[in-house]
């Protein structure tokens, strides 16, 4: 096919073309799928606006690019992830719409730099009171979309680049680490709600995830069949998740989820006070009949209301914070009539219960290998980072043990 030329015989480029009047213009698509054009009255100066053009799109900078929110980007990347789990798909449209959309994400690509990006996380921990792990999850979702905009050449640099190591480094690793119960914590705890009047449900599924490490999920998924008391194990292979629905597409629903790792799957032994906090659950289940929910296909789950359905996270989440409350107002009564300082409780949550078996494993130097694997740890930094922190303090432990039994100081 012959070259188009203009009127002086010079070879045109691909989008270019000269005006019955003399003047030339250039044709191009901009991202939004519009048709544009660009004029100019000789094509020397023609060709310098389509290299400002090209320089101008490269950084995010043409009519519809200037306008590209970090929001658009999101959603962009979000669907053109394959194979995601529906219940991992709605984790991470919730982290963003809830932290993200209506802020940081009005923005324009081309104008969020990296300072932007690190105050913004400083704001979700200060003033939004967010926790450095969810800030974790927040950063992977506006990561993958400045990401895209850096392939799509929007932008020459992803400015969320080393935000959020950043961010771990400026707050300090006191500040990210979750502690355990001490021992005398967790006894007083299991004391407080055995039997009591409220609170007493509760006791046998807390002694659980004290005495297995499960995760809240896989705790809710349990069931019947997953046990074997003759054994003494309990089989891990599934969980509960809660999924909050996408307006417009689902409700909000419980679901049944796989392991994202290999590592999730696992038998945990049982030791005695978990075998009783199983037998104490069998006879609540026979009081009602063993009613229990249908989720997926799952049921017969051994931790349920009266009713038979499932608890969640929030739900058990909500009642330990509850349950501290009412320890801590009681003991602070109780302290002041004996006259003594009170022994407070600590903010507990389901994943502290977690960390705290976890760190009575690490107490008593239990091979780290067989802490992975009861822990289901895809990656064995996690247990060595407990298990090195652990160690730290019960190095000082043993100091003072040893100055206390050797008679030559």
């Amino acid at each position: 096919m012959a070259s188009r030329k203009d009127n002086k015989g010079r070879v045109l480029q691909k989008g270019e073309a000269q005006r019955k009047d003399g003047r030339y213009h250039f044709s191009y698509t901009n991202i939004a799928g519009k048709r544009c054009y660009i004029y100019a009255p000789n094509l020397a100066d023609l060709r310098r606006k389509e290299r400002d053009l090209y320089i101008a799109t490269w950084q995010g900078a043409t009519q519809y690019g200037s306008m590209v929110s970090l929001n658009y980007m999101y959603d962009r990347a979000l669907s053109l992830k394959i194979g995601l789990k529906s219940t991992t798909y709605v984790s991470y449209l919730q982290s963003y719409n809830n932290y993200v959309r209506d802020e940081l994400g009005r923005k324009p690509v081309k104008n969020i730099s990296h300072s932007d990006i690190l105050a913004f996380y400083s704001y979700l921990v200060r003033s939004k009171g967010l926790s450095v792990k969810t800030v974790q999850h927040v950063h992977l979702q506006i990561s993958s979309a400045l990401k895209l905009a850096l392939q799509d050449g929007m932008i020459l640099r992803n400015p969320a680049d080393g935000a959020y190591g950043a961010l771990k480094l400026a707050i300090g690793d006191d500040e990210r680490k979750m502690r355990a119960l001490t021992l005398e914590e967790q006894k007083v705890f299991l004391e407080f709600i055995d039997g009591h009047p409220t609170w007493g449900r509760y006791h046998s599924i807390f002694q659980f995830m004290l005495g297995t490490g499960l995760r809240v999920g896989e705790l809710c998924g349990l069931r019947w069949q997953d046990v074997d008391v003759e054994k003494r194990y309990v089989d891990v292979n599934h969980g509960i998740v809660y999924v909050r629905g996408v307006k417009g597409e689902s409700k909000d629903h419980l679901e049944v989820t796989l392991p994202k790792t290999k590592a999730g799957i696992r038998q945990v032994p049982l030791m005695r006070p978990v075998i009783e906090a199983l037998m104490d659950e069998y006879k609540w289940a026979q009081a009602k009949h063993f009613v229990s929910d249908t989720i997926d296909g799952y049921t017969d789950f051994i931790f349920t209301k009266m009713n038979g359905s499932v608890y969640t996270s929030t739900r058990l989440d909500t009642v330990l914070k509850d349950i501290v409350k009412a320890y801590n107002r009681q003991e602070e009564v109780i302290a002041e009539n004996e006259e003594r300082e009170p022994f407070y409780l600590p903010h507990i949550s389901n994943h502290m219960l977690r960390h705290t078996f976890c760190t009575r494993l690490c107490e008593r130097d239990v091979n780290i290998k067989v802490i992975q694997t009861l822990m289901g740890h895809a990656s064995i930094k996690i247990t060595l980072d407990i298990y090195a922190e652990v160690s730290k303090e019960k190095q000082y432990e043993e100091i003072d043990k040893l100055a206390d039994e050797l008679d030559v100081f």
